[in-house]
């Protein structure tokens, strides 16, 4: 005869077993099941939302085909020269409307949208967004919508790399340039004096990072809900409060995303190296900001340094030499530095660069009488 012993505690610990293998394997599925769900809910908001917001917010300017690829060019006042504001790194020009209402109607202002910012269409991830194709673009943007010029430009951060190449390539076509907080080709002093964790690749590859990882559909969820205010509150600072939902809006759009990601990965100032040259006379006025710790300045950003005052005063000396090495490229300019602005000075201070321009703008008057 056959006996079968059993033991009790040996039987109920593999049950014990089985239940938590059971589990987790249920677990596991739940979280690869979210993982693949999730992400696709997420865009499957966002373009559903994004589709919705396009039809309640129209574009404020005009869309002109320009090689094949819809962007929105916004004209507004009469005059002569020309005033063109190019933003700054995926910035789209709703950002300037505080300096484009004070200079209108005694002035004709040009905003604009480059490819995926704000009402224009987004580019191929393919495409080298570089400062110098968007130089080339801006040239074909200004000449598809029949603006001829002269032009007086007004160039933000990587806006003023922009209007820089755009001086070098077609001179006869600017009157002059109003550069605010802008980079140079000597950005690399700020290299030798933090290294390369704060200052070069390493910095702006986990911004790239960051901003490809966080799914789209997720932060305008959270931002409609009312969950996440910073968007809201940052468009308050930005627009005038008739457009802060417009502004909403544009921040939460893919091609915002994509157009954030792209100018970062190819930003660099070696064109400028190459192509740099003396602009003799041409009016030129150089905005910096103060870079003070408590501004509103991207080198102040706590995170960084826990020791943020001294990395501030040490980072204002070189700013302070960038911004006089570009000064030095006419014979007629005049370098400002915003004492309450941060790097955003058309938010800070716009009166700064609506001086400067209604300055230039009269000097350029006299001179043709």
């Amino acid at each position: 005869m056959l006996v079968v012993r059993t033991d009790p505690k040996r039987g109920s610990t593999q049950r014990g077993r089985g239940l938590v293998d059971f589990a987790s394997r249920r677990l596991l599925a739940c979280a690869a099941a979210f993982g693949v769900a999730g992400p696709v809910a997420s865009a499957t908001f966002q373009v559903l939302s994004e589709r919705a917001d396009r039809r309640r917010f129209p574009p404020p300017g005009r869309i002109v085909e320009v090689n094949g690829r819809r962007v929105h060019v916004w004209t507004e006042g009469e005059g002569s020269p020309t005033v063109v504001i190019v933003p700054g790194m995926s910035s789209p020009g709703i950002h300037w409307v505080h300096v484009q209402r004070a200079l209108v109607p005694d002035h004709h202002v040009v905003l604009y949208d480059r490819a995926g910012v704000g009402w224009s269409q987004a580019a191929p991830w393919w495409e080298w967004r570089s400062p110098s194709r968007i130089a080339d673009e801006l040239h074909d943007t200004l000449t598809t919508a029949g603006e001829g010029g002269p032009f007086l430009f007004v160039g933000h951060s990587l806006g003023g790399e922009v209007v820089r190449l755009y001086a070098n390539r077609h001179p006869d076509q600017v009157a002059g340039m109003v550069l605010v907080d802008a980079p140079s080709e000597n950005n690399d002093w700020l290299v030798e004096e933090f290294g390369w964790w704060r200052y070069g690749p390493v910095r702006w590859w986990k911004d790239v990072a960051r901003r490809l990882l966080t799914p789209r559909g997720l932060v305008r969820l959270r931002t409609r809900s009312g969950v996440d205010t910073s968007l809201h509150d940052k468009a308050r600072r930005k627009v005038p409060p008739d457009l802060v939902e417009t502004e909403m809006f544009t921040a939460l759009t893919s091609g915002m995303r994509r157009a954030d990601v792209m100018e970062r990965v190819v930003l660099s100032t070696e064109v400028l190296r190459r192509e740099r040259r003396h602009f003799g006379g041409m009016p030129l006025v150089v905005i910096s900001a103060s870079a003070s710790p408590s501004s509103d300045s991207y080198a102040c950003n706590p995170c960084w340094d826990a020791t943020v005052s001294e990395f501030a005063r040490r980072r204002a000396q070189v700013w302070a030499r960038i911004q006089a090495d570009l000064a030095s490229l006419s014979y007629s300019s005049k370098l400002i530095v915003a004492e309450r602005a941060g790097h955003n000075v058309q938010w800070d201070e716009p009166e700064l660069i609506v001086d400067a321009v209604t300055d230039m703008c009269a000097a350029l008057a006299a001179d043709q009488e």
